[in-house]
């Protein structure tokens, strides 16, 4: 009993940490994306929600904030990566919370989350910033290591043959 509250006291911590360092990254990363505002020949490139929601950017007001966080990704990358990594964290505790007793339900959906990972990198492959090539490559790798995982769990598990 006393090892489970050990454990059940590690996870809250784990979750309000990441819970914690996720909203302190995305406040960052708002705030260095919205040198958007001032660029207004990459509103075209940059502003790709608002450009596809409503159309186009008239003036730096209708730039919707997720595009800040598209902004900051391309240019400033160092806190939108905290925001994923504490994000995933957040994410995969989630996952196993709610798929606690259904292990083969929680291997598929991890699989196809590795899978979206995988199909991110692949259309951010070929961008032309820094940024977005080091984030192809960060999902690239989150992919890669989700199956590889997925699978070690399932054969340990004994619900594939090894």
């Amino acid at each position: 009993m006393e090892n489970e509250n050990a454990r059940k006291s590690k996870q809250a911590v784990l979750f309000f940490g990441a819970l914690t360092f996720f909203a302190a990254a995305t406040f960052i990363s708002l705030y260095e994306g919205s040198q958007l505002d001032d660029i207004s020949w990459e509103w075209p490139y940059s502003a790709v929600f608002t450009n596809w929601l409503s159309g186009g950017v008239g003036s730096a007001d209708d730039i919707l904030a997720i595009d800040y966080l598209v902004y900051a990704a391309k240019f400033e990358p160092l806190f939108p990566l905290v925001m994923f990594v504490s994000g995933m964290i957040l994410f995969l505790q989630l996952s196993f919370w709610i798929f606690r007793r259904k292990k083969a339900a929680l291997s598929v959906f991890l699989l196809l989350c590795a899978i979206a990972l995988l199909v991110l990198s692949g259309a951010l492959m070929a961008s032309p910033t820094a940024g977005l090539e080091l984030f192809s490559r960060v999902f690239l790798g989150t992919g890669i290591f989700m199956i590889i995982f997925t699978i070690w769990w399932l054969i340990k598990a004994r619900k594939l043959p090894s």
